[in-house]
């Protein structure tokens, strides 16, 4: 009984020091460019992989929820974070608190689309088993929700991740997106991530019927005509 104890107080303090750990690494993320240079935050990336790969079940699910929160910050895009808007969303909060609020907004890097882009893309590399793809897709599918110039960019950068994936998940969505898009130039993003699929499907581990089916897929779809387009 103590021995087990013992052995779940280690693996307590084994969790909480790589949680201070991730949220260290993703500060470095979210102050550049204008507090962090750039090679600190390649180095917080870095760290961040390694957690991930070396961390348990725990501490990945943990940096999956904390790339989330960071992803999610799109929903404010059409916000602009003035004294006012803060007032009124905080009245009772103290002004210099605010000012500190509007300029984590205006300055933080997950605060922008090519922040969201790079959090995005980190989330892709992960790569480990089919949950990083599913936490894709589904910001993928609130991004379709609406349309705007940002929403289009930031889909693009998660069709493109998606297409890098080793998971066999994202595969599967990019396949069923194209098959059902009615956007051409949806299906001409989806077609050139499906392209980097079939070129490296056959290095890919799984068994024949499985990757026989996939080649079936992925031929329909970059053989098949879209608006009088040909892709393939």
């Amino acid at each position: 009984m103590v021995e087990k104890k013992k052995k779940e107080e280690k693996k307590d303090e084994t969790v909480n020091s790589a949680v201070k750990e991730l949220e260290k690494n993703m500060f470095s993320i979210r102050f550049y460019p204008v507090a962090v240079d750039e090679q600190t935050k390649e180095d917080a990336i870095k760290n961040i992989k390694r957690i991930y790969k070396e961390g348990n079940e725990t501490v990945r699910q943990l940096l999956l929820f904390m790339l989330h929160e960071n992803i999610s910050e799109f929903i404010e895009f059409r916000v602009v974070h003035n004294f006012e808007f803060m007032k009124n969303k905080n009245p009772d909060a103290d002004p210099t608190r605010l000012r500190m609020d509007i300029y984590k907004k205006m300055f933080n890097y997950n605060t922008s689309i090519e922040g969201i882009m790079e959090i995005i893309s980190i989330l892709g590399s992960l790569d480990e088993g089919n949950d990083s793809a599913k936490v894709l897709t589904y910001h993928y599918a609130r991004l379709c929700a609406w349309e705007s110039e940002a929403s289009m960019l930031l889909r693009n950068a998660i069709i493109e991740t998606l297409g890098k994936s080793s998971s066999t998940y994202a595969l599967d969505a990019l396949i069923k997106y194209a098959n059902n898009t009615d956007n051409e130039r949806t299906f001409n993003r989806l077609s050139r991530a499906l392209e980097k699929w079939e070129g490296r499907l056959e290095g890919i581990k799984m068994p024949d019927s499985k990757k026989s089916r996939y080649r079936k897929d992925l031929k329909e779809v970059l053989t098949s005509k879209f608006g009088g387009s040909h892709y393939g």
